[in-house]
């Protein structure tokens, strides 16, 4: 018992120091979350990431969303389709539950829903779909456009996998796609992918979402 409450007291004592010393570097500890994809070094010490390409699409409100949209915004995106009747209402679910963590941050965090059925998901219905899940539009924002563009995007950009089969026994009514939620910072890179149908994971990402809003901060702070 004594040597607990030796313990005890010497780290009350050495508690001032410890504070002390980390106000005294003027820095933040925490964790950095990976960079995720390809990537390429021209040259030694400069590594060039993967980013998301170029796109043109629409929004739910049929206004152009292109990816000066997302520079410079965190945003986490996800693939659905209004129809789907398997796991795109846990996606939206969990979406819906990432906006509510969302509430009082700034509203460069943004959250896009991309359909991978354009032909019947038009922004009206998009929008409908949106406001059953009690969309903040200036917050989430639902997408459509040319499928060639919009498949292209997912595979080529987010790294996820997107398919449409002429096969209605397969996949979710012939269309095959990810559950996952991907997080991507303000150059467009991605930084993790997150299960939206496990809430383990949506959790995790809200942490991650934490621990991005920290790196940009420091980022902010050394320019």
């Amino acid at each position: 018992m004594k040597w607990r409450q030796a313990l005890i007291a010497l780290l009350i004592f050495l508690l001032p120091f410890l504070v002390w010393a980390l106000l005294s570097t003027g820095k933040t500890h925490y964790k950095r979350l990976p960079i995720l994809g390809p990537y390429e070094v021209p040259r030694p010490g400069d590594t060039v990431w993967h980013t998301l390409p170029p796109f043109s699409l629409l929004s739910q409100d049929s206004l152009a969303f292109t990816l000066d949209s997302l520079k410079g915004r965190i945003h986490i995106a996800n693939y659905f389709f209004t129809r789907c009747p398997g796991i795109c209402p846990r996606l939206s679910q969990s979406m819906a539950r990432l906006q509510a963590f969302l509430k009082d941050k700034p509203y460069r965090i943004r959250l896009v829903s991309y359909t991978i059925d354009p032909l019947h998901d038009t922004p009206s219905i998009l929008r409908q779909y949106g406001q059953q899940y009690g969309a903040d539009f200036a917050r989430w924002t639902f997408v459509t456009g040319a499928e060639t563009t919009l498949y292209r995007l997912a595979v080529k950009g987010y790294l996820i996998p997107v398919d449409r089969t002429g096969d209605t026994t397969k996949g979710e009514l012939g269309y095959i796609h990810s559950d996952m939620l991907i997080l991507v910072d303000p150059t467009l890179r991605i930084r993790g992918f997150y299960s939206g149908i496990d809430s383990t994971q949506v959790q995790k990402l809200m942490d991650d979402i934490n621990l991005l809003l920290l790196e940009e901060k420091a980022n902010f702070t050394r320019q």
